[in-house]
Protein backbone atom coordinates (compact mmCIF):
# COMPACT_ATOMS: atom_id res chain seq x y z
CA UNK A 1 0.00 0.00 0.00
CA UNK A 2 1.25 3.62 -0.56
CA UNK A 3 2.69 5.46 2.35
CA UNK A 4 0.18 8.07 4.05
CA UNK A 5 1.05 11.38 3.44
CA UNK A 6 -1.13 13.49 5.47
CA UNK A 7 -0.92 17.44 5.21
CA UNK A 8 0.50 19.07 7.51
CA UNK A 9 -2.54 20.60 8.94
CA UNK A 10 -4.42 17.11 9.32
CA UNK A 11 -1.62 16.00 11.40
CA UNK A 12 -1.29 19.24 13.27
CA UNK A 13 -5.40 18.80 13.86
CA UNK A 14 -4.43 14.90 14.91
CA UNK A 15 -2.39 16.17 18.33
CA UNK A 16 -4.84 18.74 19.07
CA UNK A 17 -6.70 17.89 22.57
CA UNK A 18 -10.28 16.44 22.32
CA UNK A 19 -13.05 18.49 24.29
CA UNK A 20 -15.92 20.11 24.68
CA UNK A 21 -14.57 23.42 24.06
CA UNK A 22 -13.21 22.46 20.73
CA UNK A 23 -16.12 23.85 18.18
CA UNK A 24 -17.59 21.03 16.19
CA UNK A 25 -20.71 21.20 13.69
CA UNK A 26 -22.32 18.12 11.95
CA UNK A 27 -24.82 17.82 9.58
CA UNK A 28 -27.65 15.18 10.04
CA UNK A 29 -27.72 14.27 6.24
CA UNK A 30 -31.37 14.14 4.97
CA UNK A 31 -32.39 10.61 4.31
CA UNK A 32 -29.77 9.68 6.83
CA UNK A 33 -30.93 10.39 9.95
CA UNK A 34 -32.20 7.10 11.88
CA UNK A 35 -34.07 9.60 14.50
CA UNK A 36 -36.14 11.05 12.05
CA UNK A 37 -36.58 13.91 13.48
CA UNK A 38 -37.87 15.99 10.64
CA UNK A 39 -40.79 15.62 7.71
CA UNK A 40 -37.40 16.46 4.92
CA UNK A 41 -35.71 13.36 6.79
CA UNK A 42 -38.56 11.14 6.00
CA UNK A 43 -39.44 12.47 2.48
CA UNK A 44 -35.82 12.59 1.27
CA UNK A 45 -35.70 8.65 2.79
CA UNK A 46 -38.89 7.71 0.35
CA UNK A 47 -37.28 9.62 -2.68
CA UNK A 48 -34.28 7.78 -2.29
CA UNK A 49 -36.00 4.03 -2.16
CA UNK A 50 -37.84 5.00 -5.32
CA UNK A 51 -35.09 6.61 -7.23
CA UNK A 52 -35.21 3.29 -9.10
CA UNK A 53 -38.40 1.78 -8.72
CA UNK A 54 -39.66 3.88 -12.02
CA UNK A 55 -36.64 2.73 -13.49
CA UNK A 56 -38.20 1.20 -16.59
CA UNK A 57 -40.78 3.62 -17.37
CA UNK A 58 -41.40 5.84 -20.42
CA UNK A 59 -41.99 9.48 -18.30
CA UNK A 60 -40.11 12.38 -19.57
CA UNK A 61 -37.20 14.06 -18.50
CA UNK A 62 -36.96 15.30 -15.62
CA UNK A 63 -37.73 19.10 -15.07
CA UNK A 64 -35.14 21.62 -15.09
CA UNK A 65 -33.71 23.02 -11.56
CA UNK A 66 -33.23 26.46 -10.93
CA UNK A 67 -29.01 26.56 -9.84
CA UNK A 68 -28.20 26.84 -6.37
CA UNK A 69 -25.32 29.05 -5.78
CA UNK A 70 -25.24 30.06 -2.35
CA UNK A 71 -26.09 28.43 1.00
CA UNK A 72 -26.09 29.99 4.51
CA UNK A 73 -27.39 28.52 7.42
CA UNK A 74 -26.34 28.11 10.73
CA UNK A 75 -26.00 25.12 13.22
CA UNK A 76 -28.77 22.40 13.73
CA UNK A 77 -27.70 21.82 17.43
CA UNK A 78 -28.55 23.51 20.68
CA UNK A 79 -26.01 26.13 21.87
CA UNK A 80 -25.45 24.19 25.11
CA UNK A 81 -25.16 20.45 23.44
CA UNK A 82 -21.25 19.54 23.92
CA UNK A 83 -21.61 16.21 22.00
CA UNK A 84 -23.86 18.09 18.98
CA UNK A 85 -26.29 15.68 19.45
CA UNK A 86 -29.01 18.00 20.99
CA UNK A 87 -31.08 19.49 18.02
CA UNK A 88 -32.87 22.76 17.82
CA UNK A 89 -36.47 22.29 16.09
CA UNK A 90 -36.50 25.37 14.12
CA UNK A 91 -32.95 25.72 13.44
CA UNK A 92 -33.10 21.87 12.58
CA UNK A 93 -36.17 22.92 10.34
CA UNK A 94 -33.96 25.62 8.40
CA UNK A 95 -31.18 23.57 7.49
CA UNK A 96 -33.44 20.89 6.00
CA UNK A 97 -35.26 24.07 4.04
CA UNK A 98 -32.25 25.44 2.96
CA UNK A 99 -30.84 22.26 1.56
CA UNK A 100 -34.34 20.36 0.11
CA UNK A 101 -34.17 21.76 -3.20
CA UNK A 102 -30.40 20.47 -3.55
CA UNK A 103 -31.17 17.34 -2.62
CA UNK A 104 -34.22 17.24 -4.18
CA UNK A 105 -31.98 17.91 -7.36
CA UNK A 106 -29.98 15.29 -6.39
CA UNK A 107 -32.71 13.00 -6.18
CA UNK A 108 -33.92 13.64 -9.55
CA UNK A 109 -30.38 13.11 -11.29
CA UNK A 110 -29.83 9.60 -9.30
CA UNK A 111 -33.38 8.42 -11.09
CA UNK A 112 -32.00 9.70 -14.27
CA UNK A 113 -28.73 8.10 -14.02
CA UNK A 114 -30.60 4.37 -12.78
CA UNK A 115 -32.89 5.16 -16.09
CA UNK A 116 -29.64 5.33 -17.87
CA UNK A 117 -28.34 1.84 -16.77
CA UNK A 118 -31.29 -0.11 -16.56
CA UNK A 119 -33.12 1.01 -20.40
CA UNK A 120 -32.50 -0.81 -23.25
CA UNK A 121 -30.94 1.64 -26.27
CA UNK A 122 -32.24 4.85 -27.47
CA UNK A 123 -33.82 4.67 -23.85
CA UNK A 124 -30.94 4.52 -21.81
CA UNK A 125 -28.85 6.74 -23.49
CA UNK A 126 -31.99 9.98 -23.67
CA UNK A 127 -31.72 9.57 -19.88
CA UNK A 128 -28.21 9.93 -19.87
CA UNK A 129 -28.80 13.32 -22.54
CA UNK A 130 -31.51 14.06 -20.06
CA UNK A 131 -29.06 14.28 -16.80
CA UNK A 132 -26.33 16.26 -19.30
CA UNK A 133 -29.11 18.87 -20.32
CA UNK A 134 -29.87 19.46 -16.43
CA UNK A 135 -26.92 19.08 -14.87
CA UNK A 136 -24.54 21.78 -17.19
CA UNK A 137 -26.93 24.76 -16.49
CA UNK A 138 -25.44 23.87 -12.68
CA UNK A 139 -22.52 23.95 -13.81
CA UNK A 140 -22.43 26.85 -15.93
CA UNK A 141 -23.54 28.86 -12.79
CA UNK A 142 -20.85 27.42 -10.59
CA UNK A 143 -23.62 26.10 -8.52
CA UNK A 144 -22.61 25.63 -4.78
CA UNK A 145 -19.78 28.34 -4.71
CA UNK A 146 -20.30 30.20 -2.21
CA UNK A 147 -20.58 28.84 0.77
CA UNK A 148 -20.72 31.38 3.24
CA UNK A 149 -21.05 29.43 6.60
CA UNK A 150 -19.00 26.94 8.67
CA UNK A 151 -22.23 24.50 8.24
CA UNK A 152 -22.61 25.04 4.67
CA UNK A 153 -18.96 24.17 3.47
CA UNK A 154 -19.01 21.02 5.89
CA UNK A 155 -22.51 19.97 4.50
CA UNK A 156 -21.86 20.59 0.71
CA UNK A 157 -19.41 17.89 0.27
CA UNK A 158 -21.50 15.04 0.12
CA UNK A 159 -24.24 16.44 -2.08
CA UNK A 160 -20.95 16.81 -4.63
CA UNK A 161 -20.08 13.49 -4.38
CA UNK A 162 -24.16 12.17 -5.39
CA UNK A 163 -23.97 14.14 -8.22
CA UNK A 164 -20.76 13.22 -9.55
CA UNK A 165 -22.08 9.57 -9.05
CA UNK A 166 -25.09 10.25 -10.69
CA UNK A 167 -22.73 12.09 -13.70
CA UNK A 168 -20.24 8.87 -13.59
CA UNK A 169 -23.74 6.61 -13.84
CA UNK A 170 -24.38 8.53 -16.88
CA UNK A 171 -20.68 8.18 -18.49
CA UNK A 172 -21.19 4.54 -18.69
CA UNK A 173 -24.59 4.99 -21.21
CA UNK A 174 -23.73 7.60 -23.18
CA UNK A 175 -21.30 10.19 -23.74
CA UNK A 176 -22.08 13.90 -23.13
CA UNK A 177 -21.18 16.53 -25.65
CA UNK A 178 -17.41 18.37 -25.89
CA UNK A 179 -18.86 21.46 -24.40
CA UNK A 180 -21.01 19.76 -21.93
CA UNK A 181 -18.22 17.84 -20.35
CA UNK A 182 -16.04 20.37 -20.05
CA UNK A 183 -18.22 22.80 -18.23
CA UNK A 184 -19.63 19.66 -15.65
CA UNK A 185 -16.03 18.11 -15.24
CA UNK A 186 -14.43 21.29 -14.92
CA UNK A 187 -17.32 22.80 -12.17
CA UNK A 188 -16.78 19.50 -10.46
CA UNK A 189 -13.47 19.64 -9.99
CA UNK A 190 -13.32 23.29 -8.83
CA UNK A 191 -15.50 22.03 -6.23
CA UNK A 192 -13.17 19.13 -5.45
CA UNK A 193 -10.23 21.58 -4.81
CA UNK A 194 -12.56 23.87 -2.78
CA UNK A 195 -13.43 20.93 -0.30
CA UNK A 196 -9.98 19.84 0.03
CA UNK A 197 -8.38 23.43 0.64
CA UNK A 198 -11.51 24.04 3.46
CA UNK A 199 -10.70 20.74 5.48
CA UNK A 200 -7.67 20.87 5.46
CA UNK A 201 -7.06 24.32 6.61
CA UNK A 202 -10.35 26.01 7.76
CA UNK A 203 -12.25 23.39 8.96
CA UNK A 204 -12.69 22.97 13.09
CA UNK A 205 -10.61 20.10 14.42
CA UNK A 206 -13.38 17.88 14.58
CA UNK A 207 -15.07 18.16 11.68
CA UNK A 208 -11.63 17.82 9.85
CA UNK A 209 -11.68 14.50 10.33
CA UNK A 210 -15.07 13.11 11.22
CA UNK A 211 -17.33 11.72 9.23
CA UNK A 212 -17.66 14.97 7.79
CA UNK A 213 -14.36 14.70 5.93
CA UNK A 214 -14.99 11.08 5.00
CA UNK A 215 -18.11 12.28 3.19
CA UNK A 216 -15.66 14.84 1.65
CA UNK A 217 -13.30 12.39 0.73
CA UNK A 218 -16.10 10.23 -1.03
CA UNK A 219 -17.05 12.80 -2.95
CA UNK A 220 -13.31 13.70 -4.29
CA UNK A 221 -12.57 10.38 -5.08
CA UNK A 222 -15.50 9.46 -6.99
CA UNK A 223 -14.55 13.12 -8.71
CA UNK A 224 -11.01 12.58 -9.09
CA UNK A 225 -11.53 9.20 -10.85
CA UNK A 226 -14.14 10.65 -13.09
CA UNK A 227 -11.82 13.14 -14.92
CA UNK A 228 -8.82 11.58 -14.00
CA UNK A 229 -7.22 14.01 -11.79
CA UNK A 230 -4.75 11.67 -9.72
CA UNK A 231 -4.55 14.69 -6.69
CA UNK A 232 -7.94 14.74 -6.29
CA UNK A 233 -7.57 10.67 -5.79
CA UNK A 234 -4.72 10.70 -3.31
CA UNK A 235 -6.58 12.68 -0.82
CA UNK A 236 -9.02 10.47 -0.96
CA UNK A 237 -6.95 7.62 -0.39
CA UNK A 238 -4.88 9.62 2.59
CA UNK A 239 -7.85 9.88 4.29
CA UNK A 240 -8.98 6.77 3.84
CA UNK A 241 -5.89 5.55 5.63
CA UNK A 242 -5.94 8.07 8.42
CA UNK A 243 -9.77 7.35 9.23
CA UNK A 244 -8.88 3.51 9.57
CA UNK A 245 -5.69 4.56 11.89
CA UNK A 246 -8.00 6.24 14.26
CA UNK A 247 -10.43 3.25 14.66
CA UNK A 248 -9.48 1.43 18.08
CA UNK A 249 -9.50 -2.28 18.43
CA UNK A 250 -12.89 -2.96 18.70
CA UNK A 251 -13.80 -0.68 15.54
CA UNK A 252 -14.97 2.19 17.26
CA UNK A 253 -14.39 5.62 15.58
CA UNK A 254 -13.49 8.03 18.83
CA UNK A 255 -14.78 11.17 17.44
CA UNK A 256 -18.09 9.42 16.95
CA UNK A 257 -18.64 7.62 20.00
CA UNK A 258 -18.07 11.59 21.56
CA UNK A 259 -21.94 12.20 19.99
CA UNK A 260 -23.51 11.41 23.06
CA UNK A 261 -27.42 9.23 21.71
CA UNK A 262 -26.39 9.35 18.36
CA UNK A 263 -22.98 8.05 18.51
CA UNK A 264 -24.10 4.72 16.85
CA UNK A 265 -25.41 6.75 14.16
CA UNK A 266 -22.37 8.63 13.30
CA UNK A 267 -20.48 5.48 13.63
CA UNK A 268 -22.83 4.16 10.99
CA UNK A 269 -22.36 7.84 8.72
CA UNK A 270 -18.62 7.48 8.87
CA UNK A 271 -18.44 4.02 8.06
CA UNK A 272 -21.05 4.10 5.06
CA UNK A 273 -18.59 6.46 3.08
CA UNK A 274 -15.45 4.76 4.64
CA UNK A 275 -16.50 1.94 3.11
CA UNK A 276 -17.42 3.56 -0.12
CA UNK A 277 -14.16 5.25 -0.96
CA UNK A 278 -12.24 2.66 0.13
CA UNK A 279 -14.32 0.66 -2.50
CA UNK A 280 -14.07 3.16 -5.28
CA UNK A 281 -9.96 3.18 -4.71
CA UNK A 282 -9.66 -0.76 -4.36
CA UNK A 283 -9.67 -1.45 -8.25
CA UNK A 284 -6.16 0.07 -8.59
CA UNK A 285 -5.45 -0.41 -4.96
CA UNK A 286 -6.72 -3.84 -3.76
CA UNK A 287 -4.81 -3.32 -0.03
CA UNK A 288 -6.49 -0.72 0.71
CA UNK A 289 -9.07 -2.19 2.92
CA UNK A 290 -5.69 -3.74 4.71
CA UNK A 291 -4.86 -0.36 6.24
CA UNK A 292 -3.92 -0.15 9.71
CA UNK A 293 -4.58 -4.15 10.16
CA UNK A 294 -8.05 -4.26 8.76
CA UNK A 295 -9.24 -1.37 10.48
CA UNK A 296 -12.59 -0.91 8.14
CA UNK A 297 -13.31 -3.99 8.58
CA UNK A 298 -13.58 -3.60 12.14
CA UNK A 299 -15.41 -0.67 11.79
CA UNK A 300 -17.75 -2.25 9.91
CA UNK A 301 -18.86 -4.69 12.35
CA UNK A 302 -18.41 -2.31 15.55
CA UNK A 303 -21.05 -0.55 13.80
CA UNK A 304 -23.46 -3.76 12.55
CA UNK A 305 -23.14 -5.32 16.09
CA UNK A 306 -24.10 -1.85 17.58
CA UNK A 307 -27.13 -2.37 16.23
CA UNK A 308 -27.50 -5.91 17.82
CA UNK A 309 -26.34 -4.81 20.97
CA UNK A 310 -26.35 -1.45 21.08
CA UNK A 311 -25.70 -2.01 24.93
CA UNK A 312 -21.83 -1.79 24.14
CA UNK A 313 -22.23 1.21 22.94
CA UNK A 314 -24.40 2.67 25.84
CA UNK A 315 -22.20 1.56 28.60
CA UNK A 316 -19.30 3.62 26.75
CA UNK A 317 -21.43 7.13 26.09
CA UNK A 318 -23.83 6.72 29.04
CA UNK A 319 -26.68 7.67 26.66
CA UNK A 320 -29.27 5.47 25.43
CA UNK A 321 -29.03 5.30 21.56
CA UNK A 322 -31.29 6.90 19.23
CA UNK A 323 -31.63 4.09 16.73
CA UNK A 324 -34.55 1.73 15.25
CA UNK A 325 -33.57 -1.97 15.91
CA UNK A 326 -32.63 -2.34 12.22
CA UNK A 327 -30.76 0.11 9.55
CA UNK A 328 -33.14 1.52 7.61
CA UNK A 329 -32.46 -0.20 3.67
CA UNK A 330 -30.86 3.08 2.47
CA UNK A 331 -28.68 3.43 5.18
CA UNK A 332 -27.08 -0.27 4.65
CA UNK A 333 -26.69 0.62 0.80
CA UNK A 334 -22.96 0.90 0.71
CA UNK A 335 -22.36 -2.39 1.85
CA UNK A 336 -22.66 -3.69 -1.68
CA UNK A 337 -19.47 -1.95 -2.77
CA UNK A 338 -18.01 -3.10 0.30
CA UNK A 339 -18.79 -7.20 -0.44
CA UNK A 340 -17.50 -6.28 -4.33
CA UNK A 341 -14.00 -6.42 -2.15
CA UNK A 342 -14.74 -7.85 0.94
CA UNK A 343 -15.73 -11.48 1.81
CA UNK A 344 -17.94 -11.35 4.77
CA UNK A 345 -20.74 -14.02 5.20
CA UNK A 346 -22.43 -12.40 7.71
CA UNK A 347 -23.01 -9.22 5.77
CA UNK A 348 -24.43 -10.72 3.14
CA UNK A 349 -27.00 -12.82 4.66
CA UNK A 350 -27.98 -9.82 6.91
CA UNK A 351 -28.79 -7.71 2.91
CA UNK A 352 -30.00 -10.73 0.81
CA UNK A 353 -33.72 -10.13 1.59
CA UNK A 354 -33.20 -6.41 1.36
CA UNK A 355 -34.54 -5.51 -2.67
CA UNK A 356 -34.02 -2.18 -2.43
CA UNK A 357 -30.46 -1.11 -1.51
CA UNK A 358 -30.41 2.61 -3.09
CA UNK A 359 -28.97 6.22 -1.72
CA UNK A 360 -28.64 9.37 -3.71
CA UNK A 361 -25.42 10.11 -2.43
CA UNK A 362 -24.28 6.75 -3.39
CA UNK A 363 -25.59 6.81 -6.65
CA UNK A 364 -28.85 5.40 -6.62
CA UNK A 365 -29.31 1.69 -6.65
CA UNK A 366 -26.24 0.06 -5.68
CA UNK A 367 -26.83 -3.06 -7.47
CA UNK A 368 -26.86 -1.42 -10.63
CA UNK A 369 -23.05 0.36 -10.29
CA UNK A 370 -21.46 -2.15 -7.91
Amino acid sequence: MKATSLTTLAVLAALLPMSPSFAQEDEKAPGIDPVQLSDTDASVSETEEEATADAGDDSDCMEPVDPVVSLSYGSRYTEDSETRSDFDEDANAAVNAALAPVDDFISDLTRESNRALTRSGDRGVAAAECLYERLAPWAEADALSELTTMNANISAPSRFGGIAFAYSNALAVAEPSEEQQTVIEGWLEDRAKATMAYFDEEAPPRASRNNLRQWAAMGVTRIGLTTGDEELVEWGRETVEYTACMVEEDGALPLEMERGDLALHYQMHAVQALAVTAALLAEDDPEIFDACDGAIKRAVDYTLDGFDNPERIEARTGREQKIDETPENFEMAWAVAYLRYQDDPALEKRIADIDNLSNSKLGGDQRLIW
